[in-house]
């Protein structure tokens, strides 16, 4: 992948349930958003275009090609580029939460990643809603709205908020567990995990 001007080291910070991290889009500076929670990716008003709908992203020390096409007034908070569900699908993107940094993978280091990484299932209804299954010692299995644009954890009815509670028969470390009358797992539940939301192909790849 090509080099980019003003490459930054790949840290982000968390405000939220945005990623928003130093980039470029285009060859000019730009802030741009991870956005896991967003169907959709787009561009702010402010960033000139460059061949239509197509964009060059750059992120850390490389750069990739993606279709962005909606321009918004703002994309996102504190950003002029949110990148959603849409290019997420196509260009993996590894997250560690824990140590702040992120890394876009090319296909081969998508696959090494998936072969250390264990996958969590993830269904969708037909509403366009995301589900995983939580399960905690003692509980039967709950369906749980999987919501990667709220900044929480795992909340479910009869949890016991110091007791692990697995998704999709993956645990994570950390996570925090609350009561709740509806089954949610938000973009808090892998705080301490490195993943790749691989939501195209109905998986969260989780390495610990």
């Amino acid at each position: 992948m090509a080099g980019v001007i003003g490459a930054t080291s790949g840290k982000f910070v968390l405000a939220g349930a945005l990623l928003l991290l130093k980039g470029g889009v285009d060859g000019q500076p730009a802030r741009i958003a991870i956005a896991p929670g967003a169907p959709t990716s787009a561009v702010g008003t402010g960033v000139d275009a460059h061949g239509g709908d197509e964009r060059t992203i750059h992120l850390r020390a490389e750069s990739f090609r993606a279709r962005i096409a909606a321009v918004e007034p703002q994309p996102a908070a504190d950003a002029q580029l949110r990148i959603g569900q849409d290019v997420l699908a196509a260009h993996p993107i590894a997250i560690d939460f824990a140590r702040r940094t992120l890394e876009l993978l090319l296909p081969g280091e998508a696959r090494a990643f998936e072969r250390d990484a264990t996958p969590i299932a993830v269904g969708h209804a037909a509403d366009g809603s995301l589900s995983v299954e939580i399960t905690q010692a003692g509980q039967p299995p709950q369906r749980a709205l999987l919501d990667l644009g709220s900044a929480s954890g795992i909340t479910a009815s009869r949890l016991a908020p110091d007791a692990s509670v697995t998704v999709g028969g993956v645990a994570l470390p950390g996570a925090d567990v609350a009561d709740g009358p509806r089954p949610v797992v938000g973009l808090y539940a892998f705080r301490r995990s490195r993943v790749v939301f691989d939501l195209g192909h109905d998986r969260i790849w989780v390495r610990r």
